[in-house]
């Protein structure tokens, strides 16, 4: 159908602009159900659609997905599920959710909206790339049993997948608006500017940013971790081997330089893909910052970026003001936009002609930095992990 619709004249609420994903089913869905329908509940969806869609998929369509996916048509209605359509109002939620070449196709035409080929569209047993919301019709008497529509979104099949929709009508943008969605809409190298797009809740968004990865989200999302065993150390070097020797053609001991097993490394992540890595060295007074690394598929997603802002609050929570470092010729713009001033001098060279300046960022004192007065609990957590409970919370001093 490729279109999301809600009867016409009925008031959207004014209420600030909260994502979809987040609204609360027990406070929202009570005496709601929700359930797969039944083919005649089906063909009464299409049927209804046809009052709001110049041009809704057909019938022969919409079963054809659906008999691919069950997965795909939600129904909602208060009270109980039921088999045939009934003179109780119903709700209905379609979505298709696509392979990682349906996320392509519904950004390249290939993807008919109206007549959608199986092809690009995932089974009940696999975890999709996307979500495109196919079509929508919920009348005002069952429209919490949206919350619940929602929650299935958050199960692990679907967490932390983008989201895409057309609008039919000024109602129906002004709902997806105010339930998040942004206009416009980019996937790879293709940009969408009709399309809505609704970014998922960030489960890592309470954390900092040195500890924002989580395994097994999608995506092309971003995460960060602290390395804590001689696995994330291999890790690191590895990226280190494949960005700086293979590819830079350093000499190996210009990277392994015998300083790795006194850091802090940090590992960056592109969804569950270690992808980037920089490494954190400690002075008096100061840290010295160096190593970032990125593995070259992943340059476009901003990581290196991330890793440094991750390992500057890393720093600043462990009460340091100064890092220092040495940046390569080519690499000092980049530098100089988180905020660090080059020394003067020639610059400094080591084992090829490869040229190093030395640069320089100060930063206010953090307010709450960790301390010697910080608690004896979180003094024990793990590197990184102080804002979470540890092993040993809990357990009584000995």
């Amino acid at each position: 159908m490729g279109v999301h619709v809600l009867p016409e004249g009925k008031e959207i609420s004014r209420e600030e602009v909260r994502n979809l994903l987040n609204l609360d089913f027990e406070k929202y869905s009570r005496g709601f159900v929700i359930f797969t329908p039944s083919e005649s509940i089906v063909a009464r969806m299409v049927e209804r659609a046809r009052t709001y869609i110049s041009k809704p998929a057909s019938l022969d369509a919409v079963m054809r997905v659906f008999r691919h996916n069950p997965d795909t048509i939600v129904t909602m209605a208060k009270g109980a599920w039921r088999d045939e359509p009934g003179n109780d109002p119903l709700g209905f939620w379609c979505h298709l959710p696509l392979n990682p070449e349906g996320h392509d196709a519904l950004f390249d035409g290939r993807l008919v909206t109206r007549d959608p080929d199986v092809a690009f569209i995932a089974r009940p047993w696999e975890r999709p790339a996307a979500i495109y919301h196919w079509y929508t019709d919920m009348a005002p008497a069952v429209a919490g049993g949206l919350a619940l529509v929602m929650e299935r979104f958050s199960l692990p099949r679907y967490r932390g997948l983008p989201m895409y929709c057309h609008a039919a009508t000024a109602t129906a943008h002004s709902f997806f608006v105010r339930s998040g969605f942004k206009q416009g809409a980019k996937h790879k190298d293709w940009v969408a500017p009709g399309m809505l797009s609704l970014s998922p809740p960030d489960p890592a968004g309470e954390r900092p940013r040195y500890d924002s990865y989580m395994p097994g989200l999608a995506g092309t999302r971003l995460g960060i971790k602290v390395a804590h065993g001689l696995d994330d150390l291999l890790l690191a070097i590895s990226i280190r081997g494949a960005a700086f020797v293979g590819e830079r053609f350093l000499p190996v001991f210009e990277d392994i330089d015998g300083n790795d097993m006194t850091a802090t490394h940090l590992i960056g992540y592109v969804g569950d893909e270690p992808a980037g890595c920089i490494r954190i060295r400690y002075f008096a007074d100061f840290v010295k910052l160096e190593r970032l690394a990125v593995l070259q598929p992943q340059r476009k997603e901003k990581l290196a970026s991330a890793l440094v802002h991750a390992a500057v609050d890393f720093i600043r929570t462990k009460g340091y003001r100064r890092i220092y470092g040495q940046a390569a010729e080519p690499f000092l713009p980049m530098w100089k936009r988180f905020g660090f001033e080059q020394r003067a001098g020639d610059g400094v060279t080591y084992l090829t002609d490869e040229v190093y300046y030395e640069i320089d960022l100060v930063m206010p004192p953090l307010a709450e930095p960790i301390t010697h007065e910080s608690g004896a609990a979180l003094l024990v957590r793990r590197e990184g992990e102080w804002h979470r409970p540890g092993a040993f919370d809990g357990a009584d001093a000995s």
